[in-house]
């Protein structure tokens, strides 16, 4: 799948419900993103017992779906707990340190986080993928402290969608250098930005 369908699937589902969740869920999916085999092998629900228990499945009973999407969540929970650490003027650097902050957060286990990202690449496993990107979407404004409705709040989420994927497959891919991933989201967040200003002054000139 290309960054560009990740980000249309990201944008199709703006507002997902709520993911539940439980301390002991959590505690299970940390347990089973720390163990080495989750980032060498391919998810099973027989991978998964084979890491944190026989009777491990039985909290996702909608199979290991359910757990990768589960583990997205967990790193928007995660993000969103370090909010008050995300501090400027500009929204666009607390955009920036939000994104930087769950990526270095998920650093210890981003061959884990791949292998949950190839699980909801299935396309059996669309809708799910869809979810877990539109909340970690809205998380990200959430976390930059953004309060915009509307029409505004759809482009946003929207333009953030490119911003976040983008980031996010290069940080998978090549992003053992925390440096060129900071590099990269600048880039994009930059690209953005003259999008944007070019945008406001063509909409003052029709108007």
């Amino acid at each position: 799948m290309t960054p560009s369908a990740l980000a249309a699937a990201a944008t199709s589902a703006l507002e997902p419900p709520a993911l539940q969740n439980s301390p002991q869920s959590d505690a299970l999916l940390r347990r089973f993103l720390a163990d080495p085999r989750a980032g060498s092998q391919p998810w099973t629900t027989a991978l998964l017992r084979q890491c944190v228990g026989e009777d491990a499945d039985l909290l996702f009973p909608d199979g290991m779906a359910q757990v990768a999407e589960s583990c997205f969540d967990l790193m928007d929970r995660d993000m969103l707990a370090a909010t008050n650490s995300f501090r400027s003027r500009k929204i666009s650097r607390r955009i920036r340190a939000a994104v930087l902050f769950r990526l270095d957060h998920a650093a210890p286990h981003r061959a884990a986080i791949r292998q949950a990202l190839a699980v909801l690449m299935v396309p059996t496993h669309a809708r799910a993928l869809a979810r877990a990107l539109g909340r970690s979407v809205n998380a990200i404004w959430q976390a930059a402290g953004d309060t915009s409705t509307g029409f505004t709040y759809v482009t946003k989420r929207i333009t953030l969608s490119g911003v976040y994927v983008s980031t996010l497959l290069f940080w998978l891919t090549r992003g053992g250098n925390p440096a060129s991933v900071e590099e990269f989201l600048d880039r994009r967040l930059s690209e953005v930005g003259r999008i944007t200003r070019l945008r406001n002054r063509l909409t003052g000139r029709i108007a």
